[in-house]
């Protein structure tokens, strides 16, 4: 059987005395590593110090005056949670117990925050008064993926400025014809699933799109995924998230002692991920020495960063390279992918919303090949926007997000000490009435209203799907670009055919994805 869950969640139960013997057994080897290695000795010793969490009220009263589902002795409120679906049992909880409660996941609490201001307020105080969790950074560097979305304080500013220099406006201009190819090549791929009346699985197919766009943008290395079998990349990020979050949400870690069958399989990942990237380096190296001008004028993220590197005084490391690589092709495939395949979703059922997105599509690119857009006309789809911003609203990629504060703080009259995890929920935000007006409706029309003709609430304000703040997300720009070009070319050439809706579902790995998402394409007939 294989091992995929939290060494302590309760599908490892018919493994408990297996695991008891070869935990009583490794105990004298721990403790005799801790003698001989200070620093182990101090990191085991001080480790339920580093992630205990307490949080007070101004009176001074203790946590147990937060509200909050009643736990268990020692395991806190671990079994009335499966991590695969976190975010759907923390909005359960919101909605009992209000905008600020409290959960423990053995000995550790953990506030859980649904309120619009102070939520803002969080994101806008980073990174000097908030940050990721600190496990977060540990877990990304042992991973070798601490790039600019896991590095904090100063190691933070430096990497941000080179990620959003390589990611501005002008230069996802200049890579927009490599963006519409990659889209033409999705469409043939469709186009012969139509033809022989293959299910499509929306998110292989779209993960492989975001990975060829990813890629050249990263490299200038176009890897074709779509139409050819190409580099194992995929498989191999693939592994990464799952485990990511499984460690986050683990009480202690496991992993660093005894490596489970998905922590090996992880590590032969990253070195393989690591392999192909170096051979990447070397082509992009290559390439700056036949053309040293383009050290002047960067192409792509990888001439910008190793050029940054070659820079005198510059203090960007190999490793940087890699994690930061990394971090843009993990954000680039699986966020954008999953937004565009529930958007599908979600316009599946609902064929008027399809219909509306045709006809402006339609009207947009009359004198173009059908659905293929130039870069202009993605500025000048307001149905498509509002379709995509009310995909995002209901089935954000990141429904929940994670803080620590720096030093203590209050949150809604409570004192929150130093250290504390801060899960921000912020779908359920999104989804309430008291923010928008039938939070729950798939309504893309609330988009398009005029301000002064509303009927019932939308605040903007509570609705992050990209975040806030200074760590605003600095992919949006190219998110929104592969988003417009995809359901352009989707809606003006096929009819969607939804294949069993009702057993699509939520599932949280990191970022939320769904499950057992298929359809049916079929060539649209044009009168």
């Amino acid at each position: 059987m294989e091992l995929r869950r939290c060494l302590f969640c309760s599908g490892w139960q018919p493994f408990a005395p297996g695991l008891a013997i070869i935990a009583f057994r490794i105990a004298p080897w721990i403790a005799n590593q801790a003698g001989i290695c200070q620093a182990r000795g101090e990191a085991l010793a001080s480790l339920g110090k580093d992630l205990s969490i307490t949080i007070d009220s101004r009176s001074g009263a203790g946590a147990e005056d937060l509200p909050g589902p009643r736990g268990l002795p020692l395991i806190g409120n671990r079994h009335q949670v499966r991590f695969d679906r976190l975010h759907l049992d923390l909005e359960d909880w919101a909605g009992q117990y209000g905008p600020l409660y409290q959960i423990r996941f053995g000995p550790h609490r953990v506030a859980v925050l649904s309120d619009r201001a102070e939520i803002h307020r969080l994101l806008a105080d980073r990174p000097d008064g908030f940050r990721r969790p600190h496990y977060l950074e540990a877990a990304a560097s042992e991973m070798r993926l601490k790039g600019v979305f896991a590095a904090e304080g100063d190691d933070w500013r430096r990497q941000r400025r080179i990620v959003v220099d390589a990611l501005n406006r002008a230069r996802i201009e200049d890579f927009f014809p490599g963006i519409a190819t990659t889209v033409g090549r999705l469409q043939r791929r469709w186009e012969r699933a139509a033809d022989a009346g293959d299910l499509v699985d929306l998110c292989r197919d779209l993960m492989r799109f975001t990975v060829d766009v990813a890629t050249q943008l990263a490299f200038g290395i176009d890897i074709n995924t779509l139409e050819t079998p190409g580099p194992t990349i995929q498989r191999h990020l693939a592994k990464v998230f799952p485990v990511l979050h499984r460690r986050l949400n683990s009480p202690y870690p496991y992993w660093r002692f005894i490596r489970l069958p998905a922590d090996r399989r992880l590590d032969r990942a990253l070195d393989a991920l690591e392999l192909e990237f170096a051979a990447m380096v070397k082509t992009v190296r290559d390439r700056l020495e036949r053309e040293p001008g383009r050290r002047r004028s960067p192409r792509d993220f990888l001439e910008a960063i190793i050029t940054e590197m070659e820079a005198e005084g510059s203090r960007v490391t190999n490793e940087e390279i890699f994690a930061n690589v990394g971090n843009l092709l993990l954000a680039g495939e699986d966020t954008t992918a999953n937004t565009i395949a529930w958007t599908v979703h979600l316009l599946a059922g609902s064929p008027d919303w399809l219909d509306r997105c045709r006809h402006e599509i339609d009207a947009l690119t009359a004198s173009n090949a059908p659905g293929m857009v130039d870069f202009e006309q993605t500025k000048r789809m307001p149905v498509i926007d509002a379709v995509s911003s009310e995909s995002m609203r209901l089935k954000p990629v990141a429904p929940l997000h994670m803080l620590e504060p720096l030093n203590d703080t209050w949150i809604l009259g409570r004192r929150i000490p130093e250290g504390t995890t801060i899960f921000m929920l912020l779908r359920h935000l999104a989804t309430r009435d008291e923010h928008f007006m039938n939070g729950d409706r798939f309504d893309p029309e609330r988009w398009l209203v005029k301000p002064e003709e509303r009927r019932g609430p939308h605040d903007h304000r509570a609705f992050v799907p990209f975040g806030a703040g200074p760590r605003f997300c600095p992919g949006r720009n190219l998110a929104m670009l592969e988003i417009r070009a995809v359901l352009a070319m989707l809606c003006a050439n096929f009819d969607v055919l939804p294949v069993d809706r009702a057993s699509v579902r939520e599932q949280l790995a990191f970022t939320m994805f769904p499950t057992n998402l298929f359809v049916r394409l079929g060539r649209r007939k044009r009168t």
